[in-house]
């Protein structure tokens, strides 16, 4: 590594934690002088070597055209500063919602973007670290939503990291920016890691469904008489009504419930058992199932359902993970 770039990720580096340090994580954000940063942009500071070369061509051959050309240019970098900078000020944004996804997906979250007069603010840039860029364009008054791709790239609460909202409108000679860091209360769930030894999962205990086993004492209900049938389980009392020749069936009962068990998973770290159990209730729920679920200090009662589906989900991906009070946006 060449000494220079050594210096660029020093610097980087630097400016990096000097940006956690002014950042905090917030529910609401209003963009204004105090969180916004302008410089130069690539393009302005081409700019700006064009205009000092026009003002050594103008001094050095005392054409006062050229001065004036020169400073026409200067006055139009000057004003672009204050144009550019109010594309974001005045700006409030909030985040309204944001879904839960497994490890390695990109989450969607709706932001509102909203100003309190109708004023065009166009070609502004949102993105997080290592998610796609969105371009949008502001004109009504009020809330505008827009939704933004996010990296999951942790189990637990979705933290994508700070949120760059940037714009070089109108002329592109400047660039302003601010840094936002939201709290989110949807879940990044582990990354579901196929596992056949416990697909079928551990069997509970319990009221289930009954099998046909003969020579069992439950009553289940009567079928067509069949040939071989033994004559001590045909329904006589039916017979005597004419309702014809029925055959009472019994069964044993049988739980098919499935419990998807910390403890069926024991030599492996947490992470891998956590991928594991999360691909199992995928299986499970693909295949209608009725499952649930024991984690250390953490017991869900069998169900089946989106909505049991995403309870367990929740607590794999939130196992051993301290909640983090404040969140304000729902999780869907």
């Amino acid at each position: 590594m060449s000494p220079l770039s050594g210096i660029r990720q020093s610097l980087r580096r630097r400016f990096g934690q000097w940006i956690d340090r002014r950042t905090r994580l917030e529910s609401e954000s209003h963009l204004n002088h105090k969180r916004l940063y302008i410089l130069p942009s690539k393009a302005g500071l081409g700019f700006l070597v064009l205009v000092f070369a026009l003002w050594l061509l103008a001094t050095n051959f005392e054409n006062n055209l050229v001065f004036m050309l020169c400073f026409l240019l200067l006055a139009l970098w000057v004003v672009s500063i204050h144009f550019t900078h109010g594309t974001l000020s005045g700006l409030r944004i909030k985040p309204i919602r944001a879904q839960s996804v497994f490890k390695g997906e990109a989450a969607a979250v709706e932001l509102s973007f909203s100003q309190v007069r109708p004023r065009s603010r166009e070609q502004i840039l949102l993105r997080f670290a290592g998610g796609e860029p969105l371009m949008i364009t502001l004109n009504k008054a009020g809330d505008t939503f827009v939704t933004v791709l996010a990296p999951a790239t942790r189990r637990g609460f979705l933290d994508p990291g700070l949120l760059t909202v940037e714009s070089v409108y109108p002329a592109g000679l400047m660039r302003v920016w601010a840094y936002i860091h939201f709290r989110f209360d949807a879940a990044v769930f582990p990354a579901p890691v196929p596992d056949t030894v416990h697909a079928s999962g551990g069997r509970g205990s319990g009221e289930g469904h009954y099998s046909g086993t003969s020579g069992s004492e439950d009553y289940v209900g009567l079928k067509s008489f069949e040939v071989g049938d033994s004559l001590r389980h045909v329904a006589w009392k039916q017979y005597a009504r004419g309702q014809g020749l029925w055959s009472k069936q019994y069964g044993d009962s049988v739980d098919s419930r499935v419990w998807i068990d910390w403890e069926d998973y024991a030599g492996m770290d947490t992470e891998q058992r956590l991928s594991r159990m999360t691909w199992q209730v995928c299986e499970c729920e693909a295949q209608s199932k009725v499952y649930g679920l024991r984690l250390p200090g953490t017991e869900l009662s069998p169900n089946q359902g989106t909505a049991h589906q995403q309870s367990v989900l929740r607590c794999l991906a939130l196992h051993g993970i301290d909640p983090e009070p404040g969140a304000v946006d729902a999780a869907s």
